[in-house]
């Protein structure tokens, strides 16, 4: 699997928002690291406070090349990422913390994302 900016990937999304894409913006290569592939998700799922759940555009979402290759399924072709994408990825090169990725793959969810980053740091499994 080859990957390139541009690109517009299916992935592995919860049943009913199969309609949902991931598409690759930038690829970031690290000399002795794994390549950062920035990514945004159009009709991500959302829960709600209420307990609902709606669709929103993530429009940056730094992941690790293997975390993509463990989220996609199907190339559909090739999509622009626009410029909500162009800012936060000049925020994101500037954060003087560092530029930080996923590791763990996306499966439509954000704050599931975050949780099973978060059980892999810690070395426990999410809840």
């Amino acid at each position: 699997m080859m990957f390139a900016a541009g690109q517009r990937w299916t992935y592995r999304t919860p049943a009913g928002f199969e309609a949902s894409r991931l598409v690759i913006g930038a690829i970031v290569e690290f000399a002795g690291h794994e390549p950062v592939l920035c990514c945004l998700i159009e009709g991500a799922p959302r829960r709600r406070p209420d307990g609902s759940v709606d669709t929103v555009t993530i429009p940056f979402l730094p992941m690790t090349e293997r975390a993509v290759r463990d989220s996609v399924v199907t190339h559909e072709g090739t999509s622009e990422t626009g410029a909500a994408f162009a800012a936060s990825l000049a925020e994101w090169q500037q954060d003087p913390r560092g530029m930080s990725a996923f590791t763990v793959p996306f499966e439509g969810f954000l704050d599931r994302m975050i949780a099973l980053q978060m059980a892999e740091i810690v070395g426990q499994p999410a809840a």
